[in-house]
C-alpha cells in the first residue's frame, strides 16, 4: 500500500490525531497505515512489554472517513490479560510489512456489538480508541509506572533540557529564545517552608539545570497546608526528600540537601548563579544574604508577615535582592529584618497558602527578571505588598 500523505497533513486534517500527538501518544502514518508506537501490554507470563498497533485508513481529501472493517495489526507478541488469558481480539499470527524492515506479528479483529448485533466502528476515532483500551487496560491495572505515552519522554529528551515534559508552549508561542535564556543555570533554595516550597513549584516547571534545596526540617501536618498540591506520605519525610521525589516528576535535576546553611557550608552556594532565601531566622538571613552578596552570588531574600487587629488580619509579603546594594540598602530595615518577631501571627503556624504562593511568584518574577525573562524599569531593591491596602510599597536606589 502505498500512500503519499504524511503524518503532519494527516494531523492537520484530523483533530483527532493531533489530539493524540499533544496527549503524548507516539504516532506516526508510514504507507497509508496508522501506527501507535509503544503501547503497553502484559505477555502470557503476565510481563510488562511494549508493542505497536498498526491500522489502515480511509481517507476522502485528506480526512479519516470510518473504517471499512474491523482490522488491525500489531508488533508484538499476543497480548493477555492478568489471569494469563490471550486477548480475545480475533485474529491471529500476520505479516504485514509497513515499510522496508518494519513488519507486524499479528493481525486482529476486534468487532463492535450492540444489543448482540455486530456494528461497523462509527469512526476512526472510536476503532482507535476500543483497541487502545482493550490491550493496554491488563497492563496499566498491573503496573503502576506503565503508560502508552512514549512521545513525552521522547520529545523532552530531544529539547535537551532537565524537563520531564517538553516545552511545547514555548514553541507554540515563539518564546523559545526566552525560555532558553535559564538553560544550564544552577539554583538553590534555602528553606522549604510555604513559600520555599511555591518556590519550587514555579522553577520546576523551567529549563534550570539544577536546583538545589537545603532544608533539614521533617514534613509535619502543619507544612502540608502550606505547600501545592498533595505528597502521600509525607509526614515524617526530611522535606527536601519528599519535595524531591515529587517534583523529580517534572525536573531530573533537583537535589537535596538535608542540612542547614552554616557558616561551616556556606561555601558550597558559591557554584550557583542564583539563591532563593526563604527562611524566618533572622540572624540566619544575616549571614546568607551577606555572604552571598559579598561574594556577587545574585539573590532574593522572601519575608512573611501576619497580624491580627480587631478587624480582621493584615497579611505582609516581602522581596529583597539582588546584589549588594540591596542588602546594605536594606539591611535591618523592615525591607531586610535581621531580628526575629516571634509575636508575628505567621509563627505560629497559620495556613495562608494564598500569601506564600504570593510571596514566592514575586520571588520568581524577580529572578527572571535578573536573567531579562521579564522586563524591568524600575530599580527597586525592594518591595512589600500587604493584604489590608492591597499595595506594594517599593524601596528604590
Amino acid at each position: 500500500m502505498a500512500c503519499a500523505l504524511g503524518f503532519r497533513e494527516l494531523a492537520n486534517h484530523n483533530p483527532f490525531v493531533q489530539e493524540l500527538e499533544d496527549q503524548g501518544y507516539l504516532v506516526d502514518f508510514i504507507n497509508g497505515y496508522f501506527i501507535i508506537y509503544g503501547l503497553p501490554y502484559l505477555d502470557k507470563d503476565g510481563t510488562l512489554k511494549h508493542g505497536d498497533w498498526i491500522s489502515p485508513v480511509d481517507l476522502t481529501n485528506n480526512v479519516l472517513d470510518p473504517p471499512s472493517n474491523h482490522q488491525a495489526w500489531f508488533r508484538g507478541s499476543r497480548p493477555h490479560d492478568q489471569s494469563g488469558r490471550a486477548l480475545r481480539l480475533g485474529g491471529g499470527p500476520g505479516q504485514v510489512t509497513v515499510a522496508e524492515g518494519y513488519v507486524t506479528d499479528h493481525s486482529f479483529s476486534f468487532k463492535l456489538t450492540d444489543g448482540g448485533v455486530m456494528r461497523p466502528y462509527r469512526s476512526f476515532e472510536e476503532k482507535v480508541n476500543t483497541y487502545l483500551e482493550v490491550i493496554t487496560a491488563p497492563a496499566l491495572a498491573a503496573y503502576s509506572d506503565a503508560t502508552p505515552l512514549h512521545a513525552i519522554a521522547i520529545k523532552a529528551a530531544e529539547q535537551g533540557s532537565p524537563l520531564r515534559f517538553p516545552d511545547t508552549l514555548s514553541s507554540r508561542y515563539n518564546i523559545n529564545d526566552v525560555s532558553a535564556l535559564l538553560k544550564g543555570k544552577k539554583v538553590a533554595i534555602i528553606g522549604l517552608g510555604g513559600t520555599g516550597a511555591y518556590i519550587l513549584d514555579f522553577l520546576a516547571r523551567t529549563h534550570l539545570e539544577r536546583i538545589a534545596l537545603f532544608d533539614d526540617d521533617d514534613v509535619q501536618v502543619h507544612t502540608i497546608f502550606r505547600i501545592p498540591g498533595y505528597i502521600h506520605r509525607a509526614i515524617g519525610q526530611k522535606k527536601v526528600d519528599a519535595f524531591a521525589q515529587q517534583y523529580g516528576n517534572w525536573h531530573n535535576g533537583i537535589v537535596p540537601i538535608a542540612e542547614l546553611v552554616t557558616s561551616g557550608n556556606i561555601e558550597r552556594l558559591r557554584e550557583f548563579d542564583f539563591v532563593f532565601v526563604s527562611i524566618d531566622n533572622g540572624p540566619s538571613r544575616l549571614q546568607i544574604v551577606g555572604w552571598l552578596s559579598a561574594n556577587s552570588i545574585p539573590f532574593v531574600d522572601c519575608g512573611m508577615g501576619l497580624n491580627r487587629s480587631v478587624t480582621g488580619m493584615n497579611g505582609v509579603v516581602r522581596v529583597t535582592g539582588v546584589d549588594r546594594s540591596a542588602f546594605e540598602q536594606s539591611l535591618d530595615t523592615p525591607y531586610l529584618p535581621t531580628g526575629d518577631n516571634k509575636a508575628d501571627e505567621y509563627r505560629k503556624q497559620a495556613q495562608i497558602a494564598e500569601l506564600n504562593a504570593l510571596n514566592a511568584a514575586f520571588a520568581v518574577i524577580r529572578f527572571k527578571q535578573h536573567f531579562r525573562l521579564y522586563e524591568r524599569e524600575d530599580d527597586a531593591v525592594s518591595y512589600i505588598f500587604e493584604t489590608a491596602s492591597f499595595e506594594i510599597n517599593a524601596v528604590r536606589q
